[in-house]
């Protein structure tokens, strides 16, 4: 296994632990989404200057863990009816 996804389940540990992560069931898919999308443009070039390789792996990890616990939750949505 390729040992960056060893990065991205830490980050989701990290992640799980964070405050407020117990009303993660609440979200929406629309949610997550924007969630990720939201994480991803932290890593994104600003003003024509490209971000540094550490803040494109954090963001892309960081996403990557995001994206791990909206499929954790995908039975909680379908059964919510926030997915058909």
């Amino acid at each position: 296994m390729d040992p960056r996804v060893s990065l991205v389940i830490a980050e989701r540990e990290r992640q799980y632990n964070l405050p407020g992560t117990e009303t993660d069931y609440r979200k929406s898919p629309n949610d997550w989404i924007a969630t990720i999308c939201s994480i991803l443009g932290e890593g994104a070039e600003r003003s024509g200057i490209p971000p540094s390789r550490r803040d494109f792996e954090r963001s892309i990890v960081k996403a990557a863990a995001v994206a791990l616990a909206a499929l954790e939750h995908i039975e909680v949505m379908s059964e919510a009816k926030k997915l058909t």
